[in-house]
């Protein structure tokens, strides 16, 4: 018992170090947030269809899920609801939970690098990494449920990691209990005791009696998945998207072995090189570490496997004319997203796009280097008692990361689609696999030299996560105040409104009821028709007539400052 309280009392041995990185990353975190201005009472993307059940259990005491909802939602809806409480359901009270989650998430990865045994500083890195990711970091000024799924993976790990390094039972009760938070978000949560049992039968060897310990919480955490399905249906509360993903998988499954490996071959491509390209400074400094341990037969075989990759890779790209963003959803032309009015999208900028995934493609070597090393951890079995820590740690990382992306390879081809959104729930394992597997020291892997290069990056990186979520918002603001306008001033009716994907679903498609167990609403209104009265949009259109228009504030250049209202011509 004392072992457990000791090892749950943390925060007891934190070092002044460690203290003051949680300071800086809170204050660049809050400094961020100021700057960005998430206040504002309007929908993002498709947090329209989750805030509907945060408003339901709020008003009504009722817990419902909107019929666009695929995910799970509970425990997210849940956290949400408390910070609507003091005044009431808003937007921004929703938009303030998911930036709460947000910073836990980040303290959570500084956390999870330290207890790998890596130093202040890179640790730090590691953790700022997540913060000004621009994928991220935009979701937290939402109420999507991605960077809630992060926050409550990452903080499950944590404590998983220490139950089993300090053999405390109480760290990893609460690790499940923090497990079953994320499966009640998302159902991959399922990934972290699937994961818990790998690492813990490679920590304490395999036979009878550790499988059945280390896998018996994946039984509890599909027993609380189906009993969670099983309690929508039995309540009509199943929404009309919910478990569309097995649906999908088990088509994609059909199509045959050879279409199953071409999409997996694509989006993981894909998403090595988003990963590798968010990651890289950290990729840069570990690897100066890491090739001076490499012999000079080790250094020429990665040189030129890394070089065949690249030079592969930017000729596949080029030859199907390919460039980043690949996948769309958040990155978006030369700006952040998604913005779902009609006209709305400018061409891309090539130049800047194509020496961004050049980068890309160079990170996503170094990482695919790492991920290598790391299989190779795992089954070396190496006897000394250093190496089999980093042995378990490795697998329970990179489990995470195999079992999560699974299911995601599988829907490329579908109409759901493989979104850029879903890869940032991996960078807090890769970070920690790169970091595990750099050296024998990472308390001191940071080479001061390139520490110009690594602040020049980490600059231009919030230099354009800054200012484009900042504008994403901006223009929302501006187009929410038109749509508010129209709707409440001028007394338009909203079906004769198209304001966008926000717009229709919150207006349109929420206030619809399924007929019955089996019939559903038609999500044909979120796109808008071609017959409405009004149309917002950045740009004229041919047929409509500008006869107002809202301009916003933007930083980013080559983007758009006004939001017009156009009206259909007679």
């Amino acid at each position: 018992m004392n072992k457990n309280f000791l090892a749950f009392n943390y925060i007891r041995t934190l070092t002044k170090a460690d203290i003051i990185n949680v300071l800086v990353i809170v204050a660049i975190w809050i400094i961020m947030v100021i700057l960005v201005n998430p206040i504002g009472d309007f929908p993002l993307n498709d947090d329209w269809a989750y805030a509907r059940s945060v408003q339901s259990l709020i008003e009504k005491g009722d817990f419902q899920l909107a019929d666009w909802t695929a995910t799970n939602l509970f425990s997210q809806v849940f956290w949400g609801a408390l910070f609507c409480l003091p005044f009431g359901f808003s937007f921004t009270a929703l938009r303030f939970s998911t930036l709460t989650l947000g910073l836990i998430g980040v303290v959570t990865t500084y956390g999870l690098l330290r207890e790998v045994k890596s130093g202040y500083k890179i640790s730090l890195l590691g953790a700022l990494l997540v913060a000004i990711n621009p994928i991220y970091f935009e979701l937290s000024n939402t109420f999507m449920n991605d960077v809630p799924f992060f926050a409550f993976a990452t903080v499950s790990l944590y404590f998983l990691l220490r139950g089993l390094k300090y053999e405390s039972k109480l760290e990893i009760t609460v690790g499940f209990l923090m497990a079953a938070v994320a499966i009640l978000a998302r159902q991959a949560g399922l990934a972290i005791p699937m994961a818990f049992g790998c690492a813990y039968i490679v920590k304490k060897g395999i036979n009878i009696s550790n499988i059945v310990r280390g896998f018996l919480p994946t039984l509890g955490g599909i027993a609380i998945q189906f009993t969670y399905q099983k309690w929508l249906q039995l309540t009509m509360r199943s929404p009309h998207s919910y478990g569309d993903q097995i649906n999908t998988l088990v088509k994609e499954v059909s199509l045959g072995f050879y279409n199953i490996f071409i999409n997996y071959s694509k989006i993981t491509l894909f998403s090595l090189i988003y990963l590798g390209l968010f990651i890289l400074p950290l990729l840069i400094v570990s690897f100066s570490q890491k090739f001076k341990s490499l012999s000079n037969r080790q250094r020429t075989f990665f040189l030129i496997a890394a070089s065949f990759f690249c030079v592969v890779t930017i000729q596949v790209l080029i030859s199907r004319k390919l460039i980043m963003p690949f996948v769309g959803n958040i990155l978006i032309d030369f700006g952040l997203g998604p913005v779902g009015l009609m006209n709305s999208y400018l061409p891309q900028a090539p130049r800047v796009w194509i020496a961004v995934t050049v980068i890309g493609v160079v990170g996503a070597a170094l990482l695919l280097m790492y991920l290598c090393l790391a299989v190779g951890q795992i089954f070396a079995g190496d006897s000394n008692a250093e190496t089999r820590d980093k042995t378990w740690i490795t697998t329970l990382v990179l489990a995470v990361v195999v079992i999560y992306f699974f299911p995601l390879g599988l829907l490329g081809l579908s109409w759901q689609g493989f979104y850029d959104r879903y890869v940032i729930a991996l960078l807090p394992f890769l970070i920690v696999t790169v970091l595990v597997c750099t050296s024998n020291n990472s308390q001191n892997i940071m080479n001061y030299k390139l520490m110009p290069l690594v602040l020049i990056m980490m600059l231009i990186g919030s230099g354009f996560t800054i200012p484009a979520t900042h504008d994403y918002l901006s223009s929302n603001r501006a187009l929410w105040q038109a749509l508010n306008n129209l709707v409440q001033e001028s007394q338009i009716a909203p079906e004769r409104i198209n304001g966008g994907f926000e717009f229709n679903g919150w207006y349109l498609c929420n206030h619809k009821r399924r007929i019955s167990r089996d019939k559903y609403i038609n999500f044909s209104c979120l796109w808008g028709g071609k017959n409405e009265d009004y149309v917002m949009a950045f740009r004229p259109i041919n047929g409509y007539q500008e006869i107002k228009r809202y301009p916003f504030s933007s930083w980013m250049p080559f983007t758009q400052k006004n939001v017009l209202v156009l009206q259909k011509t007679k």
